[in-house]
């Protein structure tokens, strides 16, 4: 139980004050591997939570939920909630994915995905060395990410200590998976936050913590296919 307080507090209080230290650092340094090793320091911390939430609650607890008959009944098979969030579901998907595909074959929606990255240059693959490592980051976070905000956090609102409902642990979850990238800037909180809480409706609705780490890793990837190489010093 202690385990579980700690990590939830690292998530809450220790990431947020972590991003606040380590990303003007970022931004300014000039050395030419400063992104790769910060990727390296994102892989290992999200992969000691991840393991950590296993070892707290076990496997099955954090990849697999099951629900009672209508503990979440707007989510229920059939449900008009249901049918609107697998609507929003997929109109997201489209909206993800759409503009990452064209971009594939368009070299002006690269160009113009280019100049909107400028802001989180700092972050984003823009070498090829950068873009290689890049896929070490989104699969880790495609997989802890899903396992410590979806797994972990839903099960602990929801039955330790809180016994919240599963909608409201599907909130409070969410508000946290935003919290957790502020470094985005507060918008970039919110969109985070929302998009946190359509996986955790998606968790709830599967069962199975498989499609949201799909879904998740496939997103973050996306990068690769809309960003041209070489994007960040373009026009500089």
């Amino acid at each position: 139980m202690i385990l579980q307080h700690v990590l939830v507090f690292f998530l809450i209080v220790v990431t947020p004050l972590w991003d606040w230290y380590e990303i003007p650092r970022l931004k300014a340094s000039t050395d030419p591997g400063k992104k790769i090793r910060f990727y390296w320091k994102i892989a290992v911390a999200s992969w000691v939570c991840a393991v950590l939430a296993v070892l707290t609650v076990g496997v099955l607890t954090v990849s697999t939920i099951h629900k009672v008959p209508r503990e979440i009944s707007w989510l229920d098979a059939g449900s008009r909630g249901a049918a609107v969030m697998e609507g929003i579901t997929a109109g997201m998907l489209i909206a993800i994915m759409l503009p990452a595909i064209l971009a594939l074959w368009s070299q002006k929606i690269r160009a113009k995905a280019g100049k909107a990255a400028k802001r989180l240059a700092f972050l984003l693959p823009s070498s090829l060395r950068e873009r290689r490592w890049w896929w070490l980051v989104c699969i880790t976070a495609g997989i802890c990410e899903e396992v410590v905000y979806r797994g972990f956090l839903l099960h602990y609102f929801h039955m330790l200590p809180f016994h919240l409902s599963l909608t409201w642990a599907i909130v409070a979850s969410s508000v946290i998976f935003g919290i957790g990238h502020l470094y985005q800037g507060v918008a970039g909180g919110v969109q985070t936050a929302v998009i946190g809480f359509v996986f955790a409706a998606m968790y709830v609705m599967t069962g199975s913590l498989l499609i949201p780490i799909v879904v998740h890793a496939v997103m973050d990837l996306r990068v690769l296919a809309m960003l041209p190489v070489g994007f960040e010093s373009e026009g500089a």
